[in-house]
């Protein structure tokens, strides 16, 4: 899960056995200060309510204050700029995640149940996905779901290395994965329109020419079926698989 912002998200979410380490944290400008009534909390929300009405790369400092009444200054004695607060609404959405008492005999269906459920928060958010991509896990929500994820991948006897370095792998494919779906979800097109698409897509691909693309249209059929939960949990279990070897 990716970089969030330590402090402010540790001063939403309390971590119990002590506090976390300083983050890396971008200076907020010396002039901003904490407007009475607004909260971090807040903020998140705010955000996360204009990025699914206008998109990520049209969210702004500003349209996130409108949403609040208040002043684009005001929203720097919270968050120092728009890409801080991204990493906030990543924090937020991870925290949503329920998160399992690792379990050796069912470590595999712990991680598959952690990351469909981070895939299910990102999708339904438009743009959220992208929020997550390149971060490192450094405030309270991301830390816990990063721990409770290694800790299970553990329970299933997989070598540190593979955990270390497949951590980033997993992450990366869902939220790839989920920003994909939210495409279509968060398009004009209703789920009637997406569905003829789809059909579309496979009448097309079998009626490519076998002279010309064989494979292709041969496999047309196995290629167009699945639907997204089936083709998630085969790209999940490759990857797990691939750990486990």
């Amino acid at each position: 899960m990716t970089p969030s912002r330590g402090n402010a998200s540790a001063e939403r979410a309390g971590r119990p056995g002590g506090a976390l380490p300083p983050a890396p944290r971008r200076p907020t400008p010396p002039t901003a200060s904490r407007r009475p009534g607004l909260s971090i909390a807040g903020v998140v929300a705010a955000a996360i309510a204009a990025m699914d009405e206008a998109g990520l790369e049209k969210l702004s400092m500003r349209q996130v204050a409108e949403r609040l009444g208040t002043g684009v200054a005001s929203l720097y004695g919270y968050v120092s700029s728009k890409e801080e607060l991204l990493e906030l609404v990543f924090d937020e959405l991870v925290g949503r995640v329920p998160l399992p008492e690792p379990d050796p005999g069912r470590w595999r269906q712990q991680v598959f149940g952690m990351l469909d459920g981070l895939r299910r928060q990102l999708a339904a958010h438009r743009d959220a996905a992208l929020a997550g991509i390149g971060r490192v896990p450094t405030s309270a929500n991301t830390l816990r779901a990063a721990e409770v994820l290694v800790t299970t991948l553990r329970a299933g006897r997989i070598s540190d290395r593979n955990i270390a370095l497949g951590f980033d792998q997993l992450v990366l494919y869902v939220c790839a994965y989920a920003y994909e779906e939210s495409v279509f979800a968060h398009s004009d097109m209703d789920s009637d329109a997406v569905a003829e698409y789809y059909r579309q897509v496979h009448t097309f691909f079998r009626a490519l020419p076998p002279a010309e693309f064989p494979t292709l249209a041969s496999l047309a059929d196995a290629m167009t079926g699945p639907d997204a939960d089936e083709r998630f949990a085969f790209g999940l279990d490759a990857i797990l698989k691939g750990l486990e070897s």
